[in-house]
């Protein structure tokens, strides 16, 4: 999202505004513990745009690689920056985040869309980075996404409230489906990435409240920011998850994205439909459940002739939550959110080797 418009703009007004030291970092198709070190996101990478402003003697200094640069441009691949390392590097006492379309996902299934329980592993630890940091952060703003036509009311708001239960004394959370209105000015085929006048906007507004809540709360030299009760948070999901071996058919097949409906993205996940008619390994209760089949590696469309209804198989499954592809987009049936998500070992290990 940020790098549609919103974080170029952002950083502009801060510029605009007198602030003398502006650094800005954008990495598409990421989530919190993308930025981070720990575990398996140490060697994340964006395929799908990259921009990083940072101030430097000479005034701000610009690497861009994103779409839309020239005809038929496609970026190249880089590392996501790491907060451990940007913090140290910057020292600012305020910090601005802009992440949440990518956790959605964690909200489907039985527990994550009641409480938001999936979140936490993915949130928390990268909170209690923050809170780390030497200098301290004196102040952070997690902007949450506006409105996303593609995903349910329920799921956008247990997000924000989810991040305000996270949240240290020091923190705000900026809910930006109150700033602007859907549908929005050049909205894109995935219902919610966007571009020009309503994007700017976005950025104006979050700078107005961010200028207001300093101005009415200004920097005070002993506040730093701090993670919620103090709490280091839950361990980041890794390559150690549960599994679970299950004989099944294959019931409900639904069609994967296209291409263009995932872009700028690259990777892509299909929900199938099975029904279990025994656990061989692991604990499962339940006689349905989604696997997250890949249907697109670094742009690359996945065959799927191999799946026919009424199939038996034998699965050996990783709670999808549980992995670092927990919040690649995945083409859902509306009527089985609720069901608990898996991916087979199998492609858990093509999108480790590619991405």
């Amino acid at each position: 999202m940020a790098l549609c418009g919103f974080g170029s703009c952002l950083d502009g007004l801060f510029r605009a505004a007198g602030v003398p030291n502006v650094n800005t970092y954008m990495a598409c198709g990421t989530h919190p513990l993308s930025w981070t070190l720990l575990k398996s996101f140490a060697k994340a990478q964006s395929r799908c745009g990259f921009w990083t402003i940072e101030t430097a003697p000479e005034g701000p200094v610009s690497l861009q690689d994103t779409y839309g640069m020239r005809r038929g441009h496609r970026p190249s691949k880089y590392p996501v920056p790491k907060i451990e390392n940007l913090l140290p590097a910057t020292h600012p006492e305020i910090l601005i985040v802009q992440l949440g379309n990518n956790l959605f996902d964690l909200l489907k299934g039985r527990g994550g869309s009641r409480n938001g329980d999936a979140l936490g592993p993915f949130v928390t630890p990268f909170l209690s980075l923050i809170g780390q940091a030497n200098p301290p952060v004196r102040r952070l703003y997690w902007v949450a996404p506006p409105t996303c036509g593609n995903t349910p009311v329920a799921v956008q708001d247990t997000l924000v409230e989810c991040l305000h239960a996270m949240a240290g004394p020091a923190m705000t959370v900026i809910d930006s489906r109150d700033l602007i209105e859907y549908p929005y000015r050049n909205l894109q085929p995935d219902k919610q990435h966007f571009f020009g006048e309503d994007m700017n906007l976005w950025a104006q507004k979050v700078h107005n409240l961010v200028e207001q809540d300093l101005s009415a709360r200004p920097l005070d030299a002993g506040e730093t920011y701090l993670v919620s009760n103090g709490e280091t948070g839950a361990e980041a999901p890794d390559d150690h998850a549960s599994r679970l071996v299950v004989q099944c058919s294959l019931e409900r097949i639904n069609p994967p994205f296209r291409h263009e409906e995932i872009a700028p993205y690259n990777d892509s996940l299909v929900a199938f439909v099975y029904r279990v008619h025994q656990v061989l390994k692991g604990k499962f209760d339940g006689t349905h459940l989604v696997v997250l089949h890949a249907a697109h590696i670094a742009g690359k469309r996945q065959s799927m002739h191999r799946f026919s209804t009424g199939q038996k198989r034998i699965l050996r499954l990783r709670p999808v939550d549980e992995t670092p592809w927990a919040t690649l987009k995945a083409k859902d049936d509306p009527r089985f959110l609720l069901l608990d998500r898996f991916i087979p070992e199998e492609d858990h290990a093509k999108l480790a080797l590619h991405l």
